[in-house]
């Protein structure tokens, strides 16, 4: 267009902002570059034309806002500025056809006044403060945010403008080149199925179609205090994390969705980048920031597209549902999974393997690579370290964490879940990061029983580098709950397995007793009979060991026996029983085993009882401490547990009568010698 008709056309522009309600209070001037389209560090700008309500405010104000209308310009970036004073402001920058323009608002303040620094408006009106005091106090009041509103509903309407003026026939193949490939590109983000798989994509599809030469991606991390960022294009993949109080982002409905920060701050957020353009894309989800797709250094007014924020908008509402989905699917698989996870917990073989599970079960949950479980003691007063993952089991052993101290010991003691995003930053815990783990996120979550604390479950080191989130914590504590149960369990298992094993063990050897020769002697005979299998039962006595008490005493006695006792397991197979029957005598069940086998394994003991050194056995009768052995077999010498063990026994009294040190064997035995 030709220069009269480009004022004219600017002048319309402006007469029809103007007319827009919340635009009414605002002076508006419409500000363009001198040499055309190109924008750089050298250009000059000027005034097209302006619509004015004050003119004081436009006299005072238009020098200061000038001096930043060519880095608007350059940088693209709507800037809403707070002045000397208290005035009010905002520098657009639009695109009209392909004029590049400016649209400066002013004119009005907010409803305190800062007479301090209205000295420069004074030195700038070349009046006296209070004459400047009369003339502001007139211009119309506004908060910051109504100017914020103000600028991006205009900016809105300027978008709209440009959209409708694109009349080039490149650009309309481009916009229509565009629209094909982010057609193509929705069809795929539809069969995305995690989160990571998204990120991925968003970088390629932004990329591709719109050339972006630089790319990050950022997610809310833990309790919304940080955004972890991470480089798709061009840029580090793990590139920062940013305090979230660093960053404002103000979501209008229906308007673009930006960062507050001008350019120039955002270069101190992210000092790995140029000075280029930047634009910042947050994820909503019912006004809660979940994260955001930043685009730096792109081509001028490429981020401006609304076809760049209608892709971005999907790619945003697909990463929701996937995020929503993830959740449900872990809630799910917990509560389906719940009898699975029941069974593995069940059917654990040893305290030690229930243990391992439970870490792994619960690390598997939260998607952690380290962890602990810690049990309280006895007494009460310590914790101590059950199993690890992670981490050397050596030095976990060693490790104890008094009741009340740290932050198992705290948890312990409290009963109460603790879930922390940065243990040096977390008033509750405040102490350096160890080197061994790799976050500063941790979970530490109570075993407990009713009301009575046995442990507690310690996780850190998300496997995606995060912090661990309240859908982590709820899984957590569910999961506790469930694996308190099954722990307790076995140990109800084992303190009745160890009552048990005490009433049917002897205290001094550890072999069985007497009560549990007769149970499984009948278990055997009656196996023996339906397989048609022999089974033999030695008898055995210690020669003289009322001699050797007596010598020796009753400490050097227990000790003679625990050595016999040795010497019968590893002479034995496992599958034979041995059995302390009573005082010195003892009594050994060789199933599938004939008469003249245990005869065998009878002379076998008797020759290594008799090699073997006992204290003060010189002393006896022979010199060193023997045996004699009387042996009995089904089904020969007895078809009962009573006939086979009197037969034995009458065959070890012959051995002692027959001079002691040797084996007999037994005979079936007669009722009346039964009786």
């Amino acid at each position: 267009m030709d220069k009269d008709n480009k004022a004219k056309s600017t002048a319309e522009l402006l007469e029809s902002l103007k007319e827009q309600q919340f635009l009414a209070d605002f002076n508006l001037l419409l500000y363009g570059c001198r040499d055309g389209a190109a924008a750089h560090s050298d250009m000059s700008v000027r005034q097209i034309c302006s619509v004015v309500n004050n003119a004081f405010s436009r006299d005072t104000v238009i020098p200061y806002m000038e001096k930043h209308i060519r880095d608007v310009l350059i940088s693209e970036k709507t800037v809403v500025c707070r002045m000397h004073g208290g005035l009010l402001g905002f520098l657009i920058p639009f695109r009209y056809g392909r004029e590049r323009l400016c649209l400066v608002g002013e004119g009005v303040r907010e409803k305190s006044i800062n007479i301090l620094k209205l000295e420069d408006l004074c030195r700038t009106a070349k009046s006296d403060v209070f004459e400047v005091l009369e003339k502001v106090e007139k211009m119309p009041v506004k908060t910051y945010q109504d100017v914020e509103e103000a600028a991006t509903h205009t900016k809105n309407i300027l978008l709209k403008l440009r959209t409708e003026t694109i009349d080039s026939a490149s650009s309309i193949n481009e916009t229509r080149n565009h629209l094909s490939l982010i057609t193509q590109s929705l069809s795929r983000m539809d069969e995305i199925k995690c989160v990571e798989e998204l990120i991925k994509f968003s970088g390629e599809a932004l990329g591709t179609i719109f050339n972006f030469r630089r790319i990050a991606f950022a997610l809310r991390d833990g309790k919304k205090n940080c955004y972890l960022v991470k480089g798709l294009i061009g840029l580090p993949e793990q590139l920062c994390s940013i305090a979230e109080n660093k960053l404002s982002i103000s979501i209008y409905p229906g308007s673009p969705k930006r960062f507050e920060r001008p350019v120039n701050e955002l270069k101190e957020i992210f000092p790995e980048l140029s000075t280029g353009i930047y634009s910042c894309f947050p994820f909503e989800d019912g006004g809660d920031i979940l994260g955001f797709i930043a685009v730096f250094d792109t081509v001028s007014g490429q981020t401006e597209s609304p076809l760049v924020e209608l892709l971005v908008n999907r790619i945003a509402a697909r990463f929701i549902h996937l995020k929503k989905e993830r959740e449900d699917v872990l809630v799910g698989s917990f509560s389906g999974n719940l009898m699975s996870l029941t069974n593995t917990l069940l059917f654990a073989e040893s305290k030690e393997e229930l243990y391992r599970s439970v870490l792994e079960i619960a690390a598997d949950l939260v998607g952690a690579s380290r962890g602990s479980i810690m049990l309280i003691d006895k007494n009460g007063t310590n914790l101590q370290v059950g199993f690890c993952k992670g981490m050397s089991s050596s030095v976990a052993q060693s490790i104890t964490v008094k009741m009340g101290e740290g932050i198992a010991g705290k948890v312990a003691s409290s009963g109460i879940p603790l879930m922390v995003d940065d243990v040096e930053k977390d008033d509750r815990v405040r102490m350096p990061n160890r080197p061994r783990f790799k976050t500063k996120s941790l979970l530490c979550v109570p075993l407990k029983l009713k009301d009575k604390t046995i442990g507690v479950l310690n996780l850190s080191d998300k496997d995606d580098m995060g912090a661990f989130n309240e859908l982590d914590l709820d899984l957590l504590t569910t999961f506790a709950n469930l694996a308190s149960l099954m722990i307790e369990r076995t140990w109800a298992l084992e303190r009745s397995f160890h009552l048990e094993k005490l009433s049917i063990t002897d205290h001094v050897t550890g072999l069985y007793n007497h009560r549990f020769l007769r149970t499984r002697l009948e278990e055997e005979l009656s196996r023996s009979t339906r397989n048609g299998l022999n089974l033999s039962v030695i008898f055995m006595d210690l020669d003289y060991f009322k001699i050797y008490n007596d010598i020796g005493g009753h400490l050097a006695g227990d000790g003679a026996l625990k050595k016999v006792a040795e010497i019968l397991k590893v002479s034995v197979r496992e599958m034979d029983i041995v059995v302390r029957y009573g005082g010195e005598e003892f009594c050994t069940v060789l199933p599938d085993t004939t008469k003249k086998e245990a005869a065998q394994v009878a002379e076998r003991i008797r020759l290594e009882i008799e090699k073997e050194r006992f204290p003060n056995e010189e002393n006896l009768p022979f010199g060193k401490l023997t045996a004699s052995f009387g042996i009995a077999s089904f089904p020969e010498d007895g078809h009962t547990f009573t006939t086979l063990i009197h037969s034995a026994d009458l065959a070890l009294y012959k051995a002692k009568a027959e001079g002691r040190n040797r084996v007999v064997l037994g005979r079936p035995v007669l009722p009346k010698e039964v009786a």
